[in-house]
């Protein structure tokens, strides 16, 4: 956690920020190991750690020593704390997370910061762009992860019946996830069975599963590490029409999982696989960007866009998702999770089943 926070440190004073107000859960679990916080962390530039919370967590936060606690109550708004202590400490330039901190919080922190003189200054993404590098130790747990997601699949295709609905087999899922890594997912389970997988985030419904093809999303969390993984079936011989699709997307992944590396540029991870799906005739149904990072988030940078202008670098971990949707009839998404590593790559969730 100490080089966390003198990474955070080190950029705060790079961008001339005093400090940075930090709402995000994953954040504040990121930079001091604890998990479930309920409040709202400030860090100095010289490595200094305040948490805000309140009273009803006060006696669980104290036994952590590697912050600085205040405590609201019902005297005491959080918010006002927050502003009071930036004001005393005389950071002139605080820095908060434009994408987490609410309006109303962030209207309140910055009138009375005004006040004093002080600058509130949004920022995108600033800690997770330390966070998309993993480091060993992050990629044993999202692996880890990644291993109770794929037992999930094979969990799913011994118990699915075509008397089942998809709401069902969702649910078995989640309780299968739960029971194998943390009580939180990473996300509500996916299961579109037929016409419902050319929805990319279909919500299951009670639709039976007795239509031929399923596709179904998933992940876990283990110690918090996120995992995030597609697969498809089909409970019959394909057809000539789906199996078409199946095997360009299957190919289109191919292609643009190597095409990763260190230093590839990810408008051309993209373009490897939209490409050939436009060339098989198919572009205009592959509707989302390839892939994004995964970490103590499901979705986090780098994204993998065709207008990207970033690069790929080594410790990143990203999915890998070209998909096929056709209205009413059905969609085709395969996802896995890859790491870059120096001048090759590693696809962590490699298995027999596409």
């Amino acid at each position: 956690m100490k080089q966390r926070i003198k990474q955070c440190a080190k950029l705060l004073s790079q961008e001339s920020i005093s400090s940075l107000l930090i709402s995000n859960p994953a954040n504040i679990h990121y930079l001091t190991g604890v998990r479930g916080v309920d409040g709202y962390l400030l860090i100095t530039r010289e490595g200094r750690l305040i948490l805000f919370s309140n009273i009803l967590n006060a006696s669980q936060l104290k036994k952590n020593n590697i912050w600085e606690l205040v405590i609201s109550d019902f005297k005491n708004n959080i918010f006002h704390l927050i502003s009071e202590k930036i004001a005393r400490l005389k950071l002139k330039n605080t820095g908060f997370e434009a994408k987490h901190l609410p309006f109303l919080e962030y209207q309140t922190i910055r009138n009375d910061l005004s006040e004093n003189n002080i600058k509130f200054i949004k920022t995108y993404d600033f800690l997770e762009k330390i966070r998309m590098f993993k480091t060993p130790s992050e990629v044993k747990l999202i692996k880890k992860s990644v291993a109770v997601s794929k037992e999930a699949f094979l969990f799913a295709e011994e118990i699915k019946d075509e008397r089942m609905t998809e709401k069902h087999l969702a649910i078995e899922i989640e309780k299968f996830l739960k029971l194998k890594a943390d009580s939180e997912l990473a996300f509500e389970a996916i299961v579109a069975c037929g016409k419902n997988s050319a929805f990319a985030h279909h919500r299951p419904q009670e639709t039976k599963l007795s239509e031929g093809n399923l596709l179904i999303d998933l992940g876990s969390r283990y110690y918090g590490y996120c995992a995030d993984l597609t697969r498809v079936f089909f409970c019959s011989k394909m057809p000539i029409l789906f199996k078409e699709i199946f095997d360009t997307v299957k190919k289109a992944q191919e292609l643009s999982i190597s095409k990763i590396k260190d230093g590839a540029r990810i408008a051309d991870v993209d373009r490897a696989a939209r490409q050939y799906i436009e060339k098989k005739g198919w572009g205009k149904n592959f509707t989302h960007g390839l892939g994004h990072g995964v970490g103590l988030s499901v979705h986090e940078p780098p994204y993998l866009r065709p207008n990207s202008d970033e690069v790929l670098k080594e410790g990143m971990v990203i999915t890998v998702e070209p998909a096929i949707y056709i209205d009413n009839k059905f969609g085709v998404r395969i996802e896995d999770m890859v790491l870059v590593k120096g001048k090759t790559r590693e696809v962590i969730s490699c298995d027999g089943h596409r």
